[in-house]
């Protein structure tokens, strides 16, 4: 029947694009040299794509990006911090419906907000925060003019 054939094409697609989801983490974060772990995530926390051995949680990926969408529930996290994949980091910056920076020592995070997704990543000490924001930042605004 129709039904079955666009279901099977949907699904298709579907796979197609999460397994094109790990290229953007791989390819476009990780290969840059300036993110230590990351991540994409729909905005209800659930990971479409990681790099091997980041374990951010579902209730930590939605917890920011609900943060994110107010003004006072995004200034909050400057009292409670950051929490990824276990670690806690200090909120160093936050803007509305777009980005939370954090730090922890040298070391830093950051959740970058496009229409359908979350980008969630770390950087260790040997990587400066400078470059590591314009890394994940480059992708956040591909995905965002791409509609995703």
């Amino acid at each position: 029947s129709e039904s079955n054939v666009n279901t099977t094409a949907s699904r298709a697609r579907q796979k197609l694009l999460m397994s094109s989801w790990q290229a953007y983490v791989d390819q476009q974060l990780i290969a840059t040299g300036q993110v230590t772990a990351a991540g994409i995530y729909d905005l209800q926390g659930n990971p479409w794509a990681y790099s091997a051995g980041f374990p951010a949680q579902i209730a930590e990926v939605k917890a920011i990006g609900d943060a994110m969408l107010q003004e006072d529930t995004l200034q909050a996290l400057a009292g409670t911090g950051i929490v990824i994949a276990g670690e806690k980091y200090m909120f160093v910056k936050g803007e509305l419906e777009n980005v939370v920076l954090g730090k922890k020592g040298p070391s830093g995070c950051g959740v970058y907000k496009c229409n359908t997704c979350l980008l969630v990543a770390t950087h260790n000490d040997k990587i400066a925060s400078g470059a590591f924001n314009t890394a994940v930042g480059k992708l956040q605004d591909f995905l965002k003019e791409a509609g995703i």
